[in-house]
């Protein structure tokens, strides 16, 4: 039997609730503000979607610009927590590489909300982003801990020198990202299914490679 800690409080089951509230309206938002971007989006569509009142919103958020500055930072939170699971810390430079890249890869397959939500950033020119009032923190967590991997790779002689974690980042990026969001158009044009096998896993090695290519000692 465990003994509760008298130091630590109990969440109640108000606490709960709110939080689980809030979390649903966050999942909808991502999901609306994906689907119609900033402008196209609606509050009464993403209260109905979590089962509340519009008002909720207002109660928990503020206006429809809040609203949306959070569900952009719980969507950049939540690629960075998935990624710091990982460990990345206590594996080899090599191992710890790849697995932030194999990581990002089906992460973008399997949220494609949140690459749906990225475009729709890109369409407004990033404006809304640089208010998230947590960007720091989250530029950090995106770069420190591969730029950490960088570094142990160099100093144990197996990366190159004047790696930079961003060109590494965008590598990363560009390759786990393109195949998600570009994947309606090549069905429709080339006839080409990025999304299944043996696609899925030619381009993950494709991307592996790519990495090994970029990382590796010059001859």
């Amino acid at each position: 039997m465990s003994v509760q800690n008298p130091e630590t409080p109990t969440p109640s089951t108000e606490d709960t609730a709110t939080a689980d509230m809030r979390q649903a309206l966050l999942e909808a938002g991502k999901e609306e503000f994906a689907n119609f971007g900033y402008d196209g989006a609606r509050l009464e569509r993403i209260a109905a979607k979590a089962g509340c009142a519009k008002r909720m919103l207002y109660y928990y958020f503020g206006n429809k610009k809040d609203v949306y500055l959070a569900v952009i930072e719980q969507c950049y939170s939540d690629i960075r927590a998935s990624e710091q699971q990982l460990a990345l810390d206590t594996l080899p430079p090599r191992e710890a590489l790849r697995a932030l890249a194999v990581q990002s890869f089906h992460y973008h397959e399997n949220n494609r909300n949140f690459t749906r939500l990225v475009l729709q950033e890109n369409f407004q020119g990033g404006e809304m982003l640089r208010q998230v009032p947590t960007m720091d923190a989250l530029r950090q967590a995106a770069l420190e801990p591969l730029q950490r991997i960088l570094d142990r790779g160099q100093q144990s002689g197996i990366f190159r020198a004047g790696l930079e974690a961003a060109d590494v980042h965008y590598l990363i990026s560009a390759l786990s990202g393109f195949r998600v969001d570009h994947a309606s158009t090549w069905a429709g044009l080339l006839q080409i299914d990025l999304l299944s096998d043996p696609i899925r896993s030619r381009h993950l090695q494709l991307l592996l490679d790519q990495l090994d290519a970029m990382v590796a000692l010059q001859p």
